[in-house]
């Protein structure tokens, strides 16, 4: 029920799979709080928020507080299908259990599996979150307020008892009372009949002059209507009459056209015996018409199978099963070709994959390759990660001259090459320390970079393990290293 003082809270949530620390949302409700304790979140991830509905997706949350009360699995409802807003009131129940404690809530999406086949099974859980439920103030009203309230209530109680008592007493005397009352009844029965009476005549007249109206109205319309029918009818006919006339026109200068291109043609054939190539030539250049077939005669590509599609001719194509492919595989591709024999160009687009290649064939069958014009490059952006064991992290040249960056790494595909960056801002290390933990495997092979130090000190050395552990090291001399020393640098490296 939408009352007005619902306290809505919305919260974003990106589906990805870096674990991160348990978010804290900055919400907190009361254990009085009764179906006005809402949470939403706007679900999303590289691409925008996630379009979901009734129909495709099953959304549910689930919530433990730290005492041990757990909610049930409590489906979540869709706010918004095309901007991935769902939506959960949290129960009175769950509320008074968890009083006084911090609750840590998660959410999860699975997309309906109407064929029951394990393998299109689809659920994805997002990041832990954290909130508060506090005791109502109201809760804490000192034992002393209680009893002067319940005194109170006493006295109350006492004063509307008498009062119910005195009208009693007056109902046991009310025979008058009654008397009076018939009268009056009597009297409002009476003035009802005669209102009653009034109002049926003045009905009818209503309706009485009502139908005179509407008889009116209907006769004026039924006139207006029949003279409009009888306009559009000689508009319409006078169209046609027009759009015959010019047909009759067109068809007639089109027949002397074709009548005087035929006696031309009998006439060249009279005097000759024959018509001469050259003189057929030159009728049918004055002729449009398509002289190679580039598709079926509906317009739909030509389907072929199981050929070499470096061997297919000028036109349009649906194939399968064929070799030659960009990918070298048996999958359905949509073909367009240029030229035979010799010199040929040949555009392809993997139907499933969505994927475009594009191949010449050279003189002398000279096969140039395919090549991938479509562009697969995901990007994640430059993404925080927090320090450890005490670190200091993004203190480094962080003025409005120098504009420092941040602790972060990203992640750039595109196609098999896999492209990683580390940015390190870092102070208060020590020799050997591991500084940073990584999602495990962003580095796919043990990595090892020098990276920039104060001026006095000499270069120190940032490692990267598979497991995802950054670690500083000084090789020098340790004791000259001290607390505000700092390390600062960006690395890239590919897979």
């Amino acid at each position: 029920m939408d009352n007005g003082i619902d306290k809505k809270a919305l919260f974003k949530l990106k589906s990805e799979p870096y674990l991160k620390p348990i978010s804290d949302l900055g919400v907190g409700f009361y254990n009085l709080d009764e179906n006005t304790a809402i949470l939403q979140f706007q679900l999303y991830n590289d691409y925008g928020p996630l379009l979901i509905s009734d129909n495709n997706v099953k959304s549910y949350a689930y919530f433990k507080s730290k005492n041990g009360s757990a909610s049930d699995v409590i489906d979540l409802e869709i706010i918004d299908n095309y901007n991935g807003i769902v939506q959960i009131t949290l129960p009175k129940d769950f509320l008074q259990a968890s009083t006084d404690t911090n609750v840590t809530g998660q959410v999860y999406i699975g997309v309906k599996n109407i064929s029951g086949k394990p393998e299109y099974n689809e659920v994805a859980v997002f990041r832990e979150f954290d909130f508060e439920v506090k005791d109502a103030l109201i809760n804490k009203i000192s034992a002393f307020t209680k009893i002067e309230y319940i005194r109170m209530f006493d006295q109350l109680k006492m004063r509307i008892q008498q009062k119910v008592k005195d009208i009693e007493e007056a109902i046991s005397n009310g025979a008058d009372y009654v008397a009076e009352m018939k009268s009056v009844l009597q009297q409002g029965i009476e003035t009802l009949n005669a209102i009653v009476a009034d109002g049926k005549t003045d009905i009818q007249s209503f309706i009485t002059q009502a139908k005179t109206d509407l008889n009116k109205v209907a006769d004026d319309a039924t006139e207006d209507i029949t003279t409009t029918a009888k306009n559009a009818k000689t508009s319409v006919q006078d169209t046609a009459s027009t759009a015959v006339n010019s047909i009759n026109s067109t068809v007639d200068e089109a027949t002397q056209h074709v009548d005087e291109k035929v006696t031309e043609f009998n006439q060249t054939v009279a005097d000759n015996g024959f018509l001469s190539p050259e003189m057929l030539d030159e009728q049918l250049d004055e002729l449009e018409w398509q002289k190679y077939k580039l598709t079926n005669g509906d317009g739909s590509r030509i389907e072929k199978s199981r050929i070499d599609i470096l061997t297919l001719n000028t036109g349009f194509y649906e194939v399968w099963e064929c070799t030659n492919t960009p990918l070298g595989d048996t999958g359905i591709y949509n073909l367009i070709v240029f030229g035979k024999n010799g010199r040929k160009f040949i555009l392809a687009t993997h139907s499933y994959e969505n994927r475009t290649f594009i191949n010449t064939i050279h003189t002398n069958g000279n096969v140039r390759g395919w090549k991938e014009l479509t562009n697969n490059q995901t990007d994640t952006g430059w993404i925080p990660y927090n320090t450890i064991n005490g670190v200091e992290k993004d203190v480094m040249f962080k003025n409005s001259t120098d504009n420092g960056f941040y602790c972060a790494y990203r992640i750039i595909k595109q196609g098999d090459i896999t492209t990683r960056k580390l940015r390190v801002n870092a102070r208060n290390l020590t020799n050997g320390v591991v500084f940073a933990e990584l999602p495990s495997q962003f580095a796919k092979n043990y990595q090892k970079f020098v990276v920039a130090t104060p001026r006095n000190k000499t270069t120190g050395i940032v490692d990267i393990t598979p497991t995802g552990e950054l670690k500083f090291n000084y090789y020098y001399n340790t004791a000259d290293w001290v607390d505000t020393d700092y390390i600062y640098g960006e690395f890239t490296w590919h897979d």
